[in-house]
């Protein structure tokens, strides 16, 4: 009885500490900017699931340490996603990703965003039920390294993201904008680029979603890389040179688009439950 009951004590213990990682080394400080500052953290000893252009790095004892192994899948197949989308080059060096427990710790490491600078990095809040949309962040990462910082912190930034990140709820953005122009809430540009802000959240998100889809559409992924490298021009749309015309056939798109509206209370329980 007593060799059976140390037995099953060994097979816990081997069980739990394979789910928090504790029989990994500590992972090595590397890259640049936020990530190696995180990884030389004293006090977190991360570890770290590599493997398809993507370093999953995690904390032991976190929810992300006893799901390592299936986060870093759906990492490696958004990052794929997100290249094919875009028609980017794979990077030479990896993605770095960390996911954190809560809003705080992600902005104690990157000051003022939940997706780090300096390097391919992100950092993402992890939250049982609630699918990861590793496609959205990454592209924030690939978008800012590979295509500058034409755009950052304005609604292309938070568009481009949202283009990649595909639909919630099952509806896409362009069906949830056209829920905004039937019910008269659809933002302009000028508020786009101005108060991204200061919008309703899932407003400002899902209109620049939907317009760089368009953008996408009408003129593929270069045009939408063209647009972000131009950067804001002053007086001119933030569509560009053609704007006007572009914006006019874009809400004609969104007209003869169904209408869909997101439930926010189910939204705040299990994310958009979408890839």
């Amino acid at each position: 009885m007593i060799r059976r009951s140390f037995v099953a004590l060994v097979a816990f213990i081997a069980i739990a500490c394979a789910l928090a990682g504790c029989g990994r080394e500590r992972t090595v400080p590397h890259a640049g900017g936020v990530a190696r500052a995180a990884l030389s953290r004293p006090g977190l000893a991360w570890r770290t699931e590599a493997g398809g252009g993507i370093h999953l790095h995690y904390l032991p004892d976190s929810y992300a340490a006893a799901h390592a192994d299936s986060l870093a899948r759906a990492a490696e197949a958004a990052l794929r996603y997100d290249l094919a989308l875009a028609r980017m080059q794979r990077p030479p060096e990896p993605v770095e990703l960390f996911p954190v427990r809560a809003a705080i710790c992600s902005r104690e490491f990157t000051r003022n965003s939940s997706t780090g600078s300096g390097g391919l990095t992100a950092f993402f809040v992890t939250v049982p039920g609630k699918p990861v949309q590793f496609r959205h962040e990454i592209m924030h990462a690939l978008s800012l390294k590979l295509w500058g910082r034409g755009r950052e912190a304005t609604w292309m930034a938070e568009g481009v993201a949202t283009w990649a990140g595909g639909s919630c709820q099952g509806h896409d953005a362009d069906r949830v904008a056209a829920g905004f122009l039937r019910d008269g809430t659809l933002p302009s540009f000028g508020d786009l680029e101005t108060r991204f802000w200061e919008l309703e959240e899932l407003h400002g998100y899902f209109t620049g979603g939907s317009a760089i889809a368009f953008v996408a559409r009408s003129g593929g992924p270069a045009a939408v890389e063209a647009l972000w490298k131009r950067g804001s021009v002053p007086r001119e749309h933030p569509l560009g040179p053609r704007g006007a015309e572009i914006e006019a056939a874009w809400r004609r798109h969104l007209a003869a688009t169904p209408p869909a509206a997101i439930d926010t209370a189910r939204l705040r329980l299990h994310g958009c439950e979408a890839p």
